[in-house]
């Protein structure tokens, strides 16, 4: 076909025609919801749901800060004093040994640290989710620090004392051992317990836990009965308020199968949103929503849409959501810490404009000539927090490496490359996952890193990255002598200087690694010399990164080692 020939899309009207209808037939999209004869494409207004937990225990911290400044920084009531006192004379004749409530107490640390704190910690290095394994050793770190600075004896805290508060006398605060206790056992909680029945049963083991220790120090006479319930309530809000923050359910559940952190559940309350999403906003109705080929994706969730009326019976989504724009964030600050400025490493400022990105480098892809996947649209399924980005399903498609690689098949994927550097355009992120086969032509997927006018060594390494691809199947002798048909022998030599380990697709880098270990060498025996492309950049950026997380580090450690002490583990 012509088209095919000077690599446009398949078709005069496209996948959009066989969707919606072609033209003069009438669009075979179902009636808008609410049947008017006329809709902005918009769909429902969705509230976004707040989960409520988070604002009763803001709540309560915030009643609880109120109560320690009314106890502590003026006169404390008649009314608590004699209900302290009152509290503390029943506890203290309830038990005739003494020494059993001294012993009581003192298991405080025990059950704390040596209880909660080390095996939360080592079933969650096990279940790898280091998110909430750094949300919980912060809240506590952090926590454990403020005690022992505020009314610990050690040096260090009588110079940061004398430093905040001009002298190094230990504060009169809210009862530190129980404020750190229920820290522990609620960030345990929340790190450990899923959402539902067993958190709500874990609860009430907390309370009973905490209890007992705030009984047993009024009973020593420790601590007052307004002073202890204060520190409790405060130390288990701030614990349930930073994993509502940093590790909210919606986004990180807690779950111990091994699963790549990027792919959603696609449960039945998400898949209803998605439904209803797509017809309201597209106007296409969905049979169903299904995952498809995880293998190749770690930084979304690839699906496949099931259409109620066909042609075509399938199309392909990508599920975003603002878990994955964190991920995106740590993944380019890595690369910035590692390798320096690299084009356009610089975070996506929220989902919907990552999504957007991609979406709007199907199009120009598309526009200018290379064959991808056609794009239909993008889908809000919740607002600010979920987007579904709709496309073209190549039927019939499957991945390079799973197709007889014969010359035809290795001429159009370099001609893809091509068509990619007459666009002015880069992949980034080309590997056999993301370069689909239908029957002789090349599709390219998967342009979430694409980029507009990036530099001449990033296009050479798209080029690299192909004949690496393409080298995998049918060796590299033989792509060296197809591509002389499209490149010279220096562009594809100056290709190969610019391939490191940074340039190189972690799924490719993996499979050349089981083939053929020293393929890039392969092409570089085969090729012109060429001296080597430099790909670190220096910044002023990347050195003030790099100092501030060499800061944040070494406060990361001070803090844990100040919560291993207070535990006596150090």
């Amino acid at each position: 076909m012509a088209d095919d020939e000077a690599g446009g899309q398949p078709g005069a009207e496209g996948v959009r025609s066989r969707v919606t209808g072609a033209p003069g037939t009438g669009p075979r999209r179902p009636e808008w919801p609410d049947g008017a004869g006329r809709r902005r494409p918009s769909g429902r207004d969705r509230d976004t749901p707040r989960p409520v937990a988070p604002v009763v225990w803001t709540a309560a911290a915030v009643c609880a800060v109120s109560l320690a400044v009314l106890v502590f920084a003026a006169r404390r009531p008649e009314v608590l004093q004699a209900m302290d006192e009152a509290v503390r004379d029943r506890l203290a004749t309830a038990d005739g040994d003494p020494a059993f409530a001294a012993d009581l107490a003192a298991l405080g640390p025990v059950l704390g640290y040596r209880v909660l704190w080390v095996p939360t910690a080592a079933l969650l290095v096990w279940a790898a989710r280091w998110r909430h394994l750094a949300v919980y050793l912060g809240s506590i770190s952090l926590m454990a620090a403020i005690a022992q600075i505020a009314a610990g004896e050690t040096q260090l805290a009588q110079v940061v004392r004398s430093g905040v508060t001009g002298s190094a006398v230990s504060l009169d605060l809210p009862a530190w051992p129980v404020i750190v206790l229920s820290t522990v056992a609620a960030a345990s909680l929340y790190a450990l317990a899923p959402s539902g029945p067993a958190r709500r049963w874990g609860w009430s083991a907390v309370v009973v836990l905490v209890a007992g220790f705030v009984a047993a120090r009024v009973a020593l006479g420790l601590d007052a009965l307004t002073l202890a319930v204060v520190s409790a309530v405060l130390g288990a809000s701030a614990a349930v308020l930073v994993f509502a923050v940093l590790a909210p359910e919606s986004e990180f559940p807690v779950t111990y199968r091994r699963r790549v952190k990027a792919h959603l559940d696609l449960d039945e309350e998400r898949t209803g949103r998605v439904l209803a999403a797509v017809r309201d906003q597209l106007g296409l109705e969905l049979a169903d929503i299904h995952p498809y080929r995880l293998d190749g994706s770690a930084g979304s969730t690839p699906c496949r849409l099931t259409l109620a009326h066909g042609p075509p019976e399938h199309l392909f989504g990508k599920l975003y959501a603002t878990s994955h724009m964190r991920s995106d964030r740590w993944y380019k600050l890595a690369r910035v810490l590692r390798w320096g400025r690299l084009e356009d490493e610089a975070p996506f400022s929220s989902v919907r404009r990552l999504v957007q990105h991609e979406d709007y480098m199907l199009r120009l892809l598309r526009d200018g000539g290379v064959r991808v996947p056609e794009p239909l649209g993008v889908v809000e399924v919740l607002p600010g927090r979920e987007y579904l980005l709709v496309t073209e399903l190549v039927p019939d498609a499957v991945e390079l490496l799973d197709s007889p690689v014969d010359d035809a098949i290795v001429d159009d994927a370099l001609r893809q490359v091509l068509t990619l550097w007459s666009a002015g355009a880069a992949h980034r992120d080309l590997k056999p996952s993301n370069v689909l086969v239908q029957g002789d032509r090349v599709y390219l997927v998967d342009v979430s890193f694409g980029e507009l006018r990036p530099s001449r060594w990033r296009q050479a390494v798209d080029l690299a990255d192909m004949m690496l691809t393409l080298a995998v199947v049918a060796g590299p002798r033989r792509v060296v002598e197809r591509a002389a048909a499209f490149f010279e022998p220096e562009e594809m030599a100056e290709a190969f200087a610019a391939t490191n380990a940074l340039t190189v697709p972690r799924q490719l880098a993996a499979r050349i690694a089981e083939t053929r270990p020293d393929l890039v060498e392969e092409f570089r025996a085969l090729l012109p010399e060429c001296q080597r492309i430099r790909t670190q950049r220096w910044s002023v950026r990347r050195v003030l990164l790099a100092v501030a997380t060499g800061a944040g580090a070494v406060l990361a450690v001070a803090l844990l080692a100040l919560n291993l002490r207070a535990g006596g583990l150090l």
